[in-house]
């Protein structure tokens, strides 16, 4: 299990490749699009699987439902996908460039996930900052983003909302909507406690049964991929594409 600070992400999860043994590594993969690249290249060279990215909303209960009625046909095709990170506050070292790295990644993944696509293209709008914020940060900030079939997602990230933490998802399909349960905690440990355990008891099984079943070194990388684009648009508020590298044949 890795899951010390973002910086040793990358090291330690090629040693544990180099070693042979599964690793289940704490998001982000690396702290760069390139890092988390050489992970995925690293593995596929090997020829099967050891790392799992700890993407742990797939697993909790609440995104689960709406996965699987989308899965099941409840509402057709998705066209659109909204969705909100809101904390109540985040420590003083916390920057502009974390609301997209931090706490951004995981919407990232959970639109992959949903929609089944990557995402291609993405636009960061900053309004007017809360008082809140501190030493210039841009905070809230929304991310519009593009698949690679025309959904699109909106993605509000607001790190000093200050009632609590807030986590919402709705995806619009053709033929009805899918929404996330709503429920507003202190913090990220208690919403996603059962998340976070069911994460770790289907990776143990998986690695007993042969290794592991959850989100891929290429799932991280394609997350540092839109969150690197969502940087450079932070910067200059253009549309910004997503440069992906060609998937190993090892993540299908």
């Amino acid at each position: 299990l890795v899951a010390s600070s973002d910086a040793t992400h990358a090291d330690l999860v090629l040693a544990c490749i180099d070693a042979g043994k599964p690793v289940l590594c704490e998001k982000p993969l690396a702290t760069t699009a390139a890092a988390s690249l050489a992970v995925t290249e690293a593995e596929a060279v090997l020829g099967r699987r050891l790392v799992q990215v700890g993407f742990m909303r797939r697993f909790d209960p609440r995104y689960a439902a709406v996965k699987r009625e989308l899965d099941d046909g409840r509402v057709g095709r998705p066209l659109l996908v909204h969705c909100a990170h809101r904390n109540a506050a985040v420590p003083p070292t916390y920057t502009s460039d974390m609301l997209i790295t931090s706490s951004g990644t995981h919407e990232f993944d959970v639109v992959r996930w949903l929609t089944g696509e990557e995402i291609v293209a993405a636009t960061v709008l900053t309004p007017r900052a809360t008082s809140r914020a501190v030493d210039g940060m841009r905070d809230p900030q929304l991310l519009i983003l593009r698949t690679e079939g025309g959904v699109v997602a909106d993605v509000e990230v607001f790190v000093n909302a200050a009632y609590g933490y807030d986590i919402r998802c709705e995806l619009v399909g053709e033929t009805g909507t899918l929404t996330l349960e709503p429920a507003v905690a202190p913090g990220f440990l208690e919403r996603f406690a059962d998340a976070y355990r069911h994460e770790l008891i289907d990776w143990v099984d998986a690695v007993a049964d042969g290794g592991p079943r959850g989100p891929t070194a290429w799932d991280g990388y394609a997350a540092s991929a839109v969150a690197e684009a969502c940087l450079e648009s932070l910067a200059s508020g253009r549309t910004v594409d997503v440069r992906l590298a060609e998937r190993p044949a090892l993540y299908g």
